[in-house]
């Protein structure tokens, strides 16, 4: 595989839903689960789909929080609306997908939490914000407000439509 542009920052934090569209799709695409019985919005064919896997790949190790993974499961429940064996496959394949990843999970405490940041954003971005101002690592988010913030700490971040048109330029 090519390595990656230059301008695209490796080892990124990654947010819930890059990292929860990415899982759903490559599990969709494998299990060759047909739509709509898979969410309406996963499409095989999708550069919104497409590129992040490209990313992704060549960007490893990424990184995430507990909270992270977590928040993948609640929203496996609420907007995937799965439950029993199918919960166990995906999970299963996701512990594998994030594996060839190489996912380096960090524990950031609540009680070590900024104060400001966790009643504003809740522990889940606050740990995003945390980890990535530990690191030094950029942010892989499609969050409006995280983003901010994230800029006004001068941390680096990406969108999922600034991926696709980095994959576009260089990827295909």
């Amino acid at each position: 595989m090519a390595s990656l542009p230059s301008e695209l920052p490796p080892s990124p934090v990654v947010d819930t839903n890059i990292l929860f569209d990415f899982l759903l799709w490559r599990f969709c695409s494998d299990a060759h689960i047909r739509l709509p019985e898979c969410l309406d919005d996963t499409a095989v064919a999708d550069d919104s789909r497409r590129a992040p896997h490209w990313y992704l790949k060549g960007a490893k190790p990424v990184h995430a929080s507990p909270h992270v993974i977590a928040e993948i499961h609640g929203l496996m429940k609420a907007r995937a609306k799965w439950h029993g064996p199918r919960v166990s496959e995906f999970w299963l394949y996701a512990q594998t997908e994030l594996a060839r990843l190489k996912l380096a999970e960090h524990l950031i405490e609540l009680v070590n939490m900024n104060s400001d940041d966790l009643a504003r954003f809740g522990p889940t971005d606050d740990s995003i914000l945390e980890l990535s101002a530990r690191t030094g690592r950029a942010v892989i988010t499609d969050d409006g407000a995280l983003r901010e913030r994230l800029t006004r700490g001068e941390i680096p971040v990406l969108s999922r439509w600034e991926i696709v048109a980095h994959w576009q330029r260089w990827g295909t």
